[in-house]
């Protein structure tokens, strides 16, 4: 300052004593312009300058003498503008950092939104707020605090009775449309009525018809098996119809594994046999499935039920989802294609029978004895196939309908402040066969309890950044049917829209430990959540420090594989979207669902009567990863976790380096893809990192890379019609990992079993559709370096 006066005192005299050279360089945090001022005692200096931000060469020549005073009086003006500006800037600046909090993407909170949050009345903003109350949001913590008070008024259980003690509401019956309409009038009181909604859907469902029969049949005779009253009504949906004899043979769970096994014991082969399979371990239509590969004639499942043994479980048998007789097509009344169905249709028989009717089937079995891990509550002592009489055999007769139901989705939304086109959307299937306490009931119940919750939350001043849309599905029970046209139907926009789907199908089967199952990018939010979330059957410790103390690998103890038959597995692998399910379990499985057993009783009893507190606890786990998707800027997704995954996928495939190399094939590009993917999910890290949040086109530009991650591994290589189950790493058809794998064992094991071609197509089906994901996820055309 002293040079700047002496600058300034010199104006009226002869002879210049200094002179000034100054920068106005731009910053690019945008902080405003930085100011460099020196002083220059030497007049022999001949020039001084710099070079600005934006590539400006800027100079200021020493004073000659015929313009000295017009230098001066320029010199003058442009230091009282720039001492002006500073001081105006530092004051500006002061305040606005009195008045930030420390992380200076989130607005301050107002004491009114606090206030609100605590204690639910509201008094005065300091001054300073004033002017920008209205723009004012709450900081997490706070949010997650209004949870959890809003959630102490819960009664989920009393809900549950309620949903759960109408009247039957299976898939598109009168029950399951009265369940739809109690539904809509909850959104609306909670919503709004601009803010609720539905469609409708015709799909195919098969039916029991006239009650379908098992026989013992011999050269000379045939005797039916008397099925109880509360046993011959069930069926398994979607079985191929007609009738079917061959010998018996026990097979377990039905797995993949079991039947391998199967193989190596039983003397002759399991063509034209029928099998018998415990319920459990994998779904129903896995089983039929694996059963029809080893080209057997019918399958028989039963529950392994201790007591209540005239109890049998409904369940569908289509290896796939949604309307198989429109696959990868909606079924809106509008839509009308041609008479088609889906692959994932059996071609053999299958039908659902007691615990009593299976242990009258496995007397007097012939075959090798039945392994010791074989064996549960009701087992044969022998395996089979076939009866110690040897002519006797088994004689399966199906009599199921096919017919034309129409069935109607619920939908309810809280609109977004700043990107209200995109969604968080949150599910639970609504019908089931019998009472559905925790098949559906649970599900229902936090639905409502979460929309209800929400929507008083949005009333004390919660502002979601994003969409929050609660979806009733039907037709949960024939493989989430509801779901899937629905998601069929706007496949062309959803990808585009719905950030991530959370499912509330079973989410109560126990209370002692969590489970989840979906898409890696899912899995940071549920660890958080599980630290923030308190323990339902202890209070002392969050979910994280109970599940830890067992296992200290979180996700070892808490992940599970996707199961097929859920809308987590349709949302993921048909259309692309990041989803999750969670479900709170025990040791020791809950065997009721799908039967006349799965009442609210039951449940209660199941879960040492804490029903409430872990139905809260999950109502607060998937509250906490709701906020969190709609409160931060950047969409809290793990793209990262991929690099992972894309890891354990080249090692699969590397195992197999010998095969390839014999056939002149080579892994090499695939890996390169790996690797593309590797640092292109690095950079946007680091530029997300880097960026200004208060940038709202760069940010949702960030945000749209992040939420199509999953949809980018989806292969544009393959039909969606032929072949629904699209994703690279989830799916089940040739193009995918586990289809690729598959074959380079075949190609190991016998050369004549695989045609080595598909497996060179296939495998640059893989290495391109990774390639794409990681352009994607470099953003512009322009940013994508890779060296294909």
């Amino acid at each position: 300052m002293d040079s700047a006066r002496s600058i300034v005192s010199n104006l009226f005299g002869n002879e210049p004593r200094s002179y000034t050279r100054f920068s106005l360089a731009r910053q690019i945090d945008g902080d405003g312009s930085r100011v460099e001022m020196k002083l220059a005692g030497n007049e022999n200096d001949e020039e001084v300058g710099e070079v600005m931000a934006d590539g400006m060469d800027t100079r200021i020549e020493k004073p000659q003498n015929n313009v000295k005073n017009l230098c001066r009086l320029i010199t003058a003006i442009l230091l009282i503008f720039l001492i002006g500006f500073l001081v105006g800037y530092l004051a500006f600046r002061g305040r606005m950092q009195k008045g930030s909090p420390i992380n200076p993407t989130i607005p301050p909170l107002s004491s009114e939104a606090l206030s609100k949050s605590s204690t639910g009345s509201s008094t005065e903003a300091p001054d300073d707020y004033q002017d920008n109350e209205e723009d004012s949001n709450l900081y997490f913590p706070d949010i997650k605090k209004m949870l959890q008070e809003n959630l102490k008024s819960s009664k989920l259980v009393d809900e549950i009775w309620k949903v759960s003690n109408m009247n039957n509401h299976e898939t598109g019956t009168d029950g399951d449309h009265q369940l739809a309409h109690y539904i809509l009038t909850n959104l609306t009181d909670y919503l709004g009525e601009t803010n609720v909604w539905s469609d409708s859907h015709y799909v195919n469902l098969q039916v029991s018809g006239t009650p379908n029969k098992i026989k013992i049949a011999s050269n000379v005779s045939q005797q039916e098996i008397s099925q109880e009253s509360k046993n011959s009504p069930v069926y398994c949906a979607y079985s191929e119809t007609g009738a079917f004899k061959g010998k018996l043979v026990y097979a377990n769970y039905g797995t993949k594994a079991d039947f391998e096994d199967l193989t190596k014991m039983v003397v002759g082969t399991i063509s034209g046999t029928i099998v018998i399979v415990r319920a459990g371990i994998i779904s129903f239509a896995e089983k039929v499935y694996n059963a029809e590969k080893m080209k057997a004639g019918a399958v028989l499942i039963y529950p392994d039920f201790e007591y209540f043994r005239d109890i049998a479980i409904f369940g569908h048998v289509h290896a796939g989802l949604g309307d198989p007789f429109t696959p990868g097509f909606p079924s809106f009344n509008h839509t009308q294609f041609p008479p088609t169905k889906s692959s994932g249709l059996p071609g053999i028989l299958a039908h659902s029978i007691s615990t009593n009717t299976a242990a009258k089937l496995f007397s007097s079995m012939s075959g090798p004895s039945t392994p010791d891990a074989w064996k549960g509550a009701v087992f044969p002592s022998k395996i089979g196939p076939g009866h110690e009489k040897n002519e006797m055999e088994v004689m399966l007769e199906v009599n199921n309908v096919n017919t034309v139901k129409q069935i109607h989705n619920v939908f309810g939304v809280i609109k977004g402040n700043e990107e209200p086109d995109h969604y968080i959307l949150i599910g639970a299937q609504r019908d089931s066969y019998g009472p559905g306490a925790a098949e559906s009931g649970v599900g229902t119940a936090l639905l409502l309890e979460l929309a209800r919750v929400f929507s008083k939350m949005v009333q004390d001043g919660f502002k979601p950044r994003r969409s929050i849309i609660f979806a009733s599905w039907s037709g949960g029970a024939f493989g989430s049917v509801g779901a899937t046209e629905w998601l069929e139907g706007f496949m062309s926009m959803l990808h585009l829209k719905v950030c991530a789907y959370f499912s509330l199908d079973k989410a109560v089967l126990g209370g002692d430990m969590i489970k989840a199952f979906g898409s890696p990018l899912m899995f940071s939010l549920i660890e958080n959540a599980m630290m923030g979330v308190k323990s339902p059957m202890q209070s002392s410790e969050t979910i994280y420090e109970r599940t830890t103390a067992r296992n200290h690998e979180w996700e070892k103890a808490v992940l599970t594989p996707i199961p097929m038959d859920t809308s987590v597995y349709a949302f993921l692998v048909i259309g692309g979207i990041p989803s999750v399910g969670l479900r709170f379990a025990k040791e020791n499985s809950y065997q009721y669902n799908g039967t006349m057993l799965d009442t609210t009783d039951k449940l209660i009893t199941f879960v040492d009567h804490r029903l409430e507190e872990v139905s809260r606890a999950m109502a607060e786990m998937i509250g906490h990863m709701v906020i969190k998707l709609t409160h931060d800027h950047h969409l809290p997704l793990d793209y990262r976790r991929y690099t992972d995954e894309l890891v354990n996928v080249a090692m699969k495939i590397d195992e197999y380096n010998e095969e390839l190399n014999n056939y002149k094939l080579d892994a090499m590009w695939f890996f390169s893809a790996k690797g593309d993917y590797y640092r292109a999910a690095q950079a946007l890290e680091d530029e997300t990192k880097q960026s200004d949040l208060t940038n709202v086109l760069l940010t949702r530009s960030h945000n749209n890379r992040i939420m199509r991650v999953e949809y980018n591994f989806l292969s544009t290589f393959v039909s969606q019609s032929s072949c629904p189950f699209r994703h690279l790493l989830y799916g089940n058809a040739n193009h995918t990992i586990s289809g690729i794998v598959e074959r380079l064992k075949l190609l190991r094991e016998n050369r004549n079993l695989t045609d080595i071609n598909l497996i060179r197509t296939d495998l640059a089906y893989a290495t391109w559709t990774i390639q794409g994901a990681a352009n994607a996820l470099s953003g512009e055309i322009w940013t994508i370096k890779n060296i294909f």
